[in-house]
């Protein structure tokens, strides 16, 4: 009688590109919990985009990014 054996499998992810996913989410969320601030995160009061803004989008390209890269190194 043959016995089934489980296979296990790991997700081989570097932990560099772990600590990316955890700094781009934390300039996201910082960033959107500082947009509700008094000011809505911009340090004076002249147009463009605001610094919690700009943390918000660095923050959200990066992530993607390193999802990609995640994904395309993946074995």
């Amino acid at each position: 009688m043959a016995t089934k054996q489980s296979t296990i499998t790991t997700q081989r992810t570097s932990k560099t590109l772990k600590a990316q996913l955890a700094i781009s989410m934390f300039l996201m969320i910082f960033g959107g919990f500082s947009w509700f601030l008094p000011y809505g995160g911009s340090l004076d009061d002249t147009e463009g985009l605001s610094w919690s803004a700009a943390m918000v989008i660095i923050g959200g390209v990066w992530y993607v990014v390193t999802k990609v890269m995640i994904w395309w190194n993946h074995e």
